[in-house]
């Protein structure tokens, strides 16, 4: 038990994330199941399920089966859940912000609890979250996110549990006055991302962004800009010392078998003790942690960003530039082997269109295929 927590259900709403990985999702959902001290309220959970194809460039990110396969197995072990289901592939960072939406306006919740179906909770998760949630409390307007995994690598025992700096954001909590802010700051970061896909979003592009902030880091993904936000505005991540629970996430976008023993997950396990005491929150701890990861973040900007977009530069041309006549000329050639393009196109396109874009309407011609063969 962790001491100072009540007993019984709890009425935050949980939001679980899941895309392609119905047998991770299914472990997940048993973890939750297996709470100990704090339960879960079966139908306060929330699965918010991406989808399969974009609907942006018509790329298929999955097999529907497996999605459906995902589906099946939340109404499995939460009949009375909610399945919140995409019809199209919206990414990591958009399906993210969906559930957020979904429990800050459409639930109006104060707080939530957000799992991604790669983390594993012992049975104390939410017991541990509700008690950082409470330890928190009064440092309200300075704290945002909060998680329990811990120190995958000190491994610590217990029955003390520590804070320190959150990484990941694989299973958290997330007040909405705090989401608001990090989503104000992010508007600009949001432009970009929806230009492409997630996974083909344009890191140079978002490095540009960063040149109008006091903060940078060479991460475009969504927890990298959600922690430069925070390091701005001054807002905490906070996690426990100890785990209690344990990341499993060996595939995935981020992650591969390898990468997984790497980092030093494959060992990963939660403490577990008769009863567990979380220290005090001091206000010291947080303003060490706010200026601590403002003052990373603003070196970085200051003393790396330049030279980082340099040998981007250096390395390759921007993929989202508008295509001019003499590279939309160079393409129809070198994919199509036409040497003239119709005047049609080149009007449509010319200035117009990007380089991807137009690469991408090539490459789907019924021309392309045919002299390109399977």
């Amino acid at each position: 038990m962790i001491e100072g927590v009540a007993a019984g259900v709890t009425d935050i709403p949980v939001i679980i994330f899941a895309f392609d990985r119905p047998d991770y999702l299914a472990t997940l959902c048993r973890g939750l199941l297996a709470q100990t001290q704090v339960r879960v309220d079966p139908s306060r959970v929330h699965l918010v399920q991406d989808g399969a194809v974009s609907v942006r460039t018509g790329r298929r990110h999955a097999v529907p089966g497996r999605i459906k396969r995902s589906i099946a197995v939340f109404r499995e072990y939460f009949p009375q859940g909610h399945v919140h289901a995409s019809p199209h592939n919206l990414g990591i960072a958009e399906n993210i912000l969906r559930g957020q939406v979904l429990a800050f306006e459409t639930l109006d919740a104060p707080v939530a609890y957000f799992l991604e179906d790669d983390l594993q909770p012992g049975p104390l998760y939410l017991a541990a979250l509700e008690a950082m949630r409470e330890a928190s409390e009064p440092f309200a307007a300075r704290v945002a996110h909060f998680a329990a995994y811990g120190d995958h690598r000190a491994q610590l025992p217990g029955p003390d549990v520590g804070w320190r700096p959150l990484g990941h954001h694989w299973g958290f909590g997330l007040r909405r006055d705090a989401w608001r802010r990090i989503q104000a700051w992010l508007q600009p970061w949001w432009a970009e991302i929806r230009r492409n896909d997630y996974p083909a979003r344009n890191a140079r592009r978002i490095l540009e962004v960063w040149r109008g902030c006091r903060v940078a880091n060479r991460v475009s993904a969504q927890d990298a800009a959600n922690e430069l936000a925070c390091a701005d505005l001054g807002l905490a991540r906070i996690a426990t010392d100890v785990c209690f629970g344990r990341y499993i996430g060996q595939t995935g976008d981020h992650f591969t078998p390898a990468v997984f023993r790497k980092l030093g997950f494959e060992g990963m396990r939660w403490a577990e003790a008769e009863r567990f005491v979380l220290a005090p929150l001091e206000p010291a701890l947080l303003d060490a942690l706010t200026t601590g990861a403002f003052a990373r973040y603003a070196a970085w900007r200051q003393d790396r960003l330049d030279q980082v977009v340099a040998e981007m530069d250096a390395a390759q041309d921007d993929p989202d530039r508008l295509a001019s006549e003499a590279e939309i000329r160079r393409l129809w050639h070198l994919l199509l082997d036409r040497r003239d393009v119709p005047a049609v196109y080149l009007a449509r396109h010319a200035g117009r269109s990007t380089i991807r874009a137009v690469r991408r309407d090539l490459v789907r011609r019924d021309e392309f295929q045919r002299i390109t063969g399977p």
